[in-house]
């Protein structure tokens, strides 16, 4: 109810608004996007990591980059900066964290807490905003606007000096944090059809586990009871799984590798994957080629875990999961039977065992209308979407459809979206899709579907004379400019290049009311098949553009790479361009993930590999 109200209303304002899960291992945003609730797609998913790294010339790297340079460097990466915030360095949580973590943890200025990588010392305030301004930044480039309004969500057990802070790092970041949500609330938020009664929210993230009972009614919103563990979250799961496959590789390979930092940072990712992978299938393979050495030579790790195995692993945690349910219920006075609906939060409520869990206690199977992972930041944006309906009227001259362009794989991006106030503008910028193309033909298209193909085709805008280039070496600034009178005109002017081009187009010939409502019904029943058609051309268009960036430095690098790596590397390239076939999205995800690594570790052979050949020479 509250939800429908409050996306409608958005459109109508045009503020960019978005919704932020600030989370201890994840990040994730969710923006609207032609007035639904999308999360923010990066080329690894939809979430960000919350990890900051300081290489050795004292650049500040962020997400999966940062994640990497720490595996061969673990006490110049930071993480766990959540836990930090707000926080003084004697208290004994952070005494103890201390000693869980490759990072130093200093005593900063006035007594609080504080870390340092590479030399150099942060706040962890200052650390949570390189994360937000990074999330900000790809939300800007994916939507081709400013953003400038939030809700952060933060956990139930955070005190008004840790708010302070996430909003401080927040606005540190360039946003307008117009509120912190509760975490168990936005996570209500997210749920579309929520009505009046009794609301069980399970949180299960990677290092804090929250359940809060609350009371829906016309009222408002009633926190009855709340229970949390903030030693008990999904890294905990990890860790059990991680202390086992050590006793399995001294069983195996006589080698006690939980003194390698490096080695043990490599098995914890492996130990994560192995337990989600646990959710659809009834066991996983951990394999881990070259994991450490030994005096027997060097360590490969292939071990199989079984479902059944693992939940005898977590069982402890599970038992600790159900004492703090029931302790919430009865703080609450209510029973199992009273609760209306479960609702889950957090990446680890994915995993099969924990879905198990809820159902035993409450009886009922939880719901499933938002994924675990996505509702707090769908609900932090409806929250933001609520606060700007609030201080705002409702404007007139809305534009009946959006106006876009058709992109590399066949998608419509949207320039001037609809219910955008009229006149009104829009940019993006766009590149050459192919190597040494000297002419772009621009498709100017109307509609509401994520297939260019399915919206109306307004005309064409040519652009020729462009200076031959690699693939995305020209760049053209495309602006969009409606009037009320129902004119589009678009210009296209290169970037430090001598092009300039422009047309006009009649947006409203076919905006009649009957084809305002055929276009957005159309747009609805056609939605799930063109999300899946587009997730699968956006990806090979991606999969297609990691491949080139490869084959380019493959031909750069041939006269100085020795015989036998060119022709090692090459061969998986072609093992690669193989997969671009296939019409399955996973696959096509996988070849992505391999051919990330292939880029990076020919990005190391020339950092360092060429360096020392010639040297040795």
């Amino acid at each position: 109810m509250l939800a429908c109200r409050s996306v409608r209303t958005w459109a109508q304002h045009g503020d960019e608004i978005v919704g932020i899960d600030f989370g201890t291992t994840n990040s994730r945003l969710a923006f609207m996007e032609a007035q639904v609730p999308t999360l923010l797609e990066t080329e690894s998913g939809q979430a960000v990591l919350s990890f900051v790294a300081v290489d050795s010339k004292k650049k500040i790297l962020v997400g999966q980059v940062a994640r990497y340079h720490a595996i061969a460097n673990p006490a110049d990466g930071l993480y766990n900066m959540k836990s930090l915030l707000g926080r003084n360095f004697h208290h004994p949580e952070i005494q103890e964290l201390k000693s869980k973590v490759p990072f130093k943890i200093i005593e900063g200025p006035d007594g609080e807490a504080w870390v340092e990588a590479c030399n150099e010392k942060f706040s962890p305030t200052r650390v949570c905003a390189f994360i937000i301004e990074k999330i900000k930044r790809l939300a800007e480039s994916y939507c081709m606007r400013t953003i400038s309004k939030a809700v952060i969500a933060a956990p139930v057990y955070f005190n008004d000096d840790q708010k302070k802070e996430l909003q401080l790092a927040a606005k540190s970041a360039g946003l307008d944090v117009l509120g912190i949500i509760d975490e168990p609330i936005a996570a209500a938020l997210s749920c579309k059809n929520i009505d009046v009664g009794t609301f069980a929210i399970f949180c299960l993230g990677a290092r804090t586990f929250n359940i809060s009972i609350i009371e829906i009614s016309d009222g408002g919103v009633q926190v009855k009871s709340k229970e949390f563990d903030t030693s008990l979250g999904g890294e905990d799961f990890d860790i059990v799984v991680v202390e086992y496959l050590v006793e399995e590789i001294r069983k195996v390979h006589s080698v006690d590798i939980s003194g390698d930092q490096i080695a043990m940072m490599r098995l914890k990712d492996a130990a994560e994957r192995a337990k989600l992978e646990l959710s659809s299938s009834d066991q996983a393979q951990v394999n881990i080629p070259y994991l450490t050495g030994s005096e027997h030579g060097l360590v490969h790790v292939d071990i199989t875990l079984a479902r059944s195995n693992f939940e005898e692993l977590v069982e402890p945690l599970i038992e600790r999961i159900k004492g703090l349910c029931k302790r919430c219920l009865e703080a609450a006075n209510v029973t199992e039977q009273s609760i209306d609906e479960v609702i889950l939060a957090g990446g680890m409520a994915n995993v099969h065992r924990v879905q198990q869990v809820v159902q035993e206690i409450f009886l009922k199977s939880p719901s499933m209308q938002v994924k675990p992972d996505e509702a707090v930041a769908i609900g932090a944006l409806l929250q933001c979407a609520l606060i700007v309906e609030d201080r705002k009227k409702l404007l007139p001259h809305l534009m009946p459809l959006s106006l876009g362009i058709e992109t590399l794989g066949g998608g419509f991006t949207r320039i001037i979206y609809r219910d955008s106030v009229i006149p009104c503008k829009g940019s993006r910028v766009i590149s050459t899709s192919r190597d040494n193309k000297d002419r772009v033909s621009i498709r100017i298209l109307q509609g509401e579907n994520l297939l260019a193909s399915r919206n109306k085709l307004l005309g064409q805008l040519e652009l020729t004379a462009i200076p031959r280039a690699p693939r995305g070496g020209v760049l053209i600034t495309l602006e969009f400019c409606a009037d009320r009178n129902g004119v589009l005109t678009v210009f296209a002017k290169g970037k430090d290049i001598d092009i300039e081009r422009s047309a006009q187009f009649n947006y409203m010939d076919h905006t009649s009311e009957r084809y305002i409502r055929m276009a957005a019904k159309k747009a609805i029943l056609c939605g799930r098949r063109d999300i899946e058609k587009l997730a699968l051309m956006q990806v090979r268009s991606i999969a297609e553009f990691k491949l080139h960036r490869i084959e380019i430095l493959l031909k750069s690098w041939r006269n100085e790479m020795p015989e036998g790596d060119l022709a090692n590397y090459e061969s998986k390239l072609a093992d690669h361009k193989a997969t671009m076939g296939v019409e399955d999205i996973v696959l096509l995800k996988a070849m992505i993930a391999s051919a990330s690594a292939l880029e990076q570790e020919l990005l190391t052979w020339h950092d360092y590999g060429s360096s020392h050949d010639s040297d040795s020479e």
